[in-house]
């Protein structure tokens, strides 16, 4: 997300509500995929560009941005200095939930990754007390991610016993390595 806020003072100007905003960086426009210039529109003095995929080149010390506001009849044209571009970089992270189910109940176990960019790759499984889940003839069940997204219908056994277990998700990826939570699973008679 890439924004700028119009201040009187050191006030952000809430009232203005008119006019766009084009970003420069390294005194470039920033354009669309189509090679159109981007415009932000101002709301309650700030203009926002989300969904812009921020390319590797900009996470360098010498890269700057610039904000031109076009103006309007509640404000005139602005420029913004030259500033710093500060790049952070989204570390990947992996989140599941705490499952209850009985003996015999089928279950939903599930996996949100999230990412810089979408995930519909690597390999997911899911441990029970460090143990992996697998299918009935004995082979280890891998989840496909599609869209940072995973989720496994999971039959618990009749023999397993009322207790608390923990479920480890383990995502595995040539981009982002080995990522892991654990929650609860509670199984009740």
């Amino acid at each position: 997300m890439i924004t700028a806020k119009i201040y009187y003072g050191d006030e952000v100007a809430s009232n203005i509500n008119k006019g766009k905003v084009t970003f420069k960086v390294n005194g470039k426009t920033l354009k669309d995929e189509n090679g159109k210039a981007i415009y932000a529109k101002i709301v309650n003095g700030t203009a926002t560009i989300e969904n812009y995929i921020i390319p590797d080149s900009w996470n360098c010390e010498s890269t700057t941005i610039q904000a031109i506001y076009s103006g309007s009849s509640v404000c005139d044209k602005l420029s913004s200095d030259k500033e710093k571009i500060t790049v952070t970089i989204q570390e990947p992270d992996i989140t599941t939930s705490d499952v209850i189910a009985t003996t015999g109940s089928t279950v939903t176990l599930t996996v949100q990754i999230t990412a810089a960019t979408p995930v519909n790759s690597g390999k997911l499984v899911f441990k029970i007390n460090g143990k992996t889940v697998k299918d009935a003839n004995g082979k280890v069940i891998f989840v496909t991610v599609v869209n940072n997204q995973a989720s496994l219908e999971y039959t618990i056994p009749n023999n397993m016993k009322a207790n608390d277990y923990t479920l480890t998700a383990i995502f595995i990826s040539n981009e982002y390595g080995r990522l892991e939570d654990s929650k609860t699973l509670t199984v009740e008679s």
